[in-house]
């Protein structure tokens, strides 16, 4: 009985370390404010498609979701498959990093509507528009993240069908809702879902080496 205690409380204070590491994501979106405003050649990268989708305000609700999607698949990888959740974690730094000289170098912006009803979901888009300027959208980070998650889960062999299929979902309704609630065009949407799956191939490629060549050193 008290080895068993002793083990469940080593594993409690192991998913605790490795939880701690997911502040690393708040520090490095601390530079995105400097990058959210206003500047000189500012690109509109508008399409055709973009004028048939539109302005939807009840996608504001898997828009806004997204904070809660983000951190409890973090939350399940880290107390479920630390190989998974390492590489996550990494991937979403990295393509924070990455977006932010995008942002720097190619600035972009989104016209948005005007809303003037007073109904919750209007007002939650308000609240979305209050918080966060109309530049910064190609890459969406929205939909970058909500990939990485999807594709890390997915990834996971001790991951349920059941939360990969969620993640499937989810990231669909969230990769809708930045373009229904007029947050980002459909470029934006598909630079985002291309870089996750360079990000995703490139670190799963990184690790294996790392890993082979460790195990390498060992014999």
């Amino acid at each position: 009985m008290q080895r068993e205690w002793e083990e469940s409380d080593y594993q409690v204070r192991s998913i605790i370390k490795k939880g701690i590491l997911m502040a690393t994501i708040p520090v490095t979106s601390i530079l995105y404010p400097t990058l959210n405003v206003y500047r000189e050649d500012i690109n509109v990268m508008k399409m055709p498609i973009d004028n048939i989708i539109s302005f939807n305000k009840y996608f504001v609700i898997p828009y806004v979701g997204w904070y809660a999607y983000i951190f409890f698949f973090l939350l399940l990888l880290c107390i479920l498959d630390s190989d998974e959740y390492f590489k996550l974690l990494i991937a979403l730094n990295i393509g924070l990093l990455i977006c932010y000289v995008i942002y720097y170098f190619y600035p972009t912006y989104v016209a948005r509507p005007t809303i003037e009803d007073k109904d919750i979901f209007s007002r939650l888009v308000l609240w979305v528009y209050g918080r966060d300027n109309p530049y910064n959208c190609m890459p969406s980070i929205h939909v970058l993240n909500s990939m990485l998650v999807l594709l890390f889960v997915n990834n996971s062999s001790k991951i349920s069908s059941f939360f990969k299929m969620t993640t499937d979902i989810i990231t669909i309704l969230i990769s809708l809702s930045t373009m229904f609630i007029k947050q980002h065009y459909f470029i934006d949407v598909i630079v985002s879902i291309g870089l996750s799956l360079a990000l995703f191939y490139s670190i799963n490629w990184i690790w294996a080496f790392i890993k082979d060549k460790n195990e390498k050193v060992k014999i």
